[in-house]
């Protein structure tokens, strides 16, 4: 594959431009549908007789439809679009930014989608169902999945097909609430994927930040100490990363919290941790739900998030070491390994 993708490069360059664009309009319809050319033309910044010619041609091919409404996939567009998605990371030179992830902070595996979800709200999107795409291959009977909360994860809910088989799966949220919009919640999100799946779930009515006195108390209550006994068996975990002070902010931290936050330079936060840029934990926010030395447990630790400005947290905690696989996007990634070579040079 690499060597076709190099003889393409050289070659005919503009066969591999013909295929991301036909891969953003594939892309732009799905999301849409149904959708009109004006609509395309306007997204993807092309001009009509372009979008036109190239609908012609996906239609052609039996990929597109056309109805009153607008433009449609058909069901072998869609398998087209999930193909594609496999195999354009390698034809956009993306590939190669993964290898490198993986070889400086020694994660088992990375997956980056095409685009900038800082810029591109479309990335997004491809994140979660990249990595809902990723959890239908790696979920086995009698999972145990754990899921935090946020937009990507609730993206990637949205993004689950169903499957069958899927019985004996329960979905648990990895901590309690943190005071988001409701689909961005941490049990709402279990729930869609458990609904989705055919699985089963159990939910930790708790927030999420609250007093470590009174986390302890509640941690001794009969109903939350069984699940979380079931949390903490979890052989799946799925979570969000975020920039320090953002999650501080949504987390509704105390300004004395914040300052020393800010004073022990902490950059990023996942699931109630604060780091530093060198991957070092700087604060735990009390909280019931899985605990740091949990991760070491769990068979596999997955990290969701993208956008050039996610960069600097994802790098720390992909420096703490505690994860195996990463599920990112190109502006992430770029500025990751830019980072990197930077450190290099010093």
């Amino acid at each position: 594959m690499d060597r076709i993708l190099l003889v393409l490069e050289r070659l005919a360059p503009e066969a591999i431009e013909l295929i991301d664009t036909r891969y953003k309009i594939l892309r732009q319809i799905y999301y849409h549908e149904p959708v009109g050319r004006r609509q395309l033309c306007k997204e993807l910044n092309l001009s009509e007789r372009t979008v036109r010619s190239e609908i012609d041609k996906l239609k052609a091919r039996g990929a597109a439809l056309s109805t009153s409404a607008g433009i449609n996939l058909s069901p072998s567009g869609r398998k087209l679009l999930q193909e594609m998605s496999d195999i354009v990371p390698s034809l956009l030179s993306i590939q190669p930014l993964a290898e490198k992830i993986k070889q400086s902070f020694h994660v088992k595996e990375v997956l980056i989608v095409p685009g900038d979800s800082s810029e591109d709200y479309l990335s997004q999107k491809d994140l979660g169902r990249a990595a809902a795409g990723y959890l239908r291959k790696m979920l086995k009977p009698d999972s145990v999945l754990a899921v935090t909360g946020g937009t990507t994860l609730a993206e990637m809910a949205a993004a689950m097909k169903k499957v069958t088989g899927m019985n004996d799966v329960l979905v648990v949220p990895a901590r309690g609430g943190l005071g988001e919009g409701l689909e961005q919640q941490a049990g709402t999100i279990a729930a869609n994927i458990a609904d989705t799946l055919g699985a089963q779930y159990r939910l930790l009515h708790i927030p999420d930040n609250i007093e470590e006195n009174t986390a302890e108390i509640l941690k001794k209550d009969v109903h939350v100490k069984d699940i979380l006994q079931i949390i903490k068996t979890s052989s799946i975990l799925i979570h969000g990363i975020g920039p320090a002070m953002e999650m501080a902010a949504r987390r509704g931290l105390s300004p004395t919290i914040i300052d020393m936050l800010q004073e022990k330079n902490a950059v990023a936060e996942a699931f109630r941790y604060y780091f530093d840029e060198k991957g070092n934990i700087v604060y735990e926010v009390p909280g019931i739900g899985l605990e740091m030395n949990d991760l070491s447990h769990i068979e596999i630790v997955v990290a969701v998030a993208g956008g050039k400005r996610k960069a600097e947290a994802i790098k720390a905690v992909l420096g703490h070491g505690q994860l195996d696989v990463l599920i990112t996007d190109e502006g992430a990634a770029r500025e990751i390994i830019q980072s990197i070579e930077k450190g290099w040079l010093k």
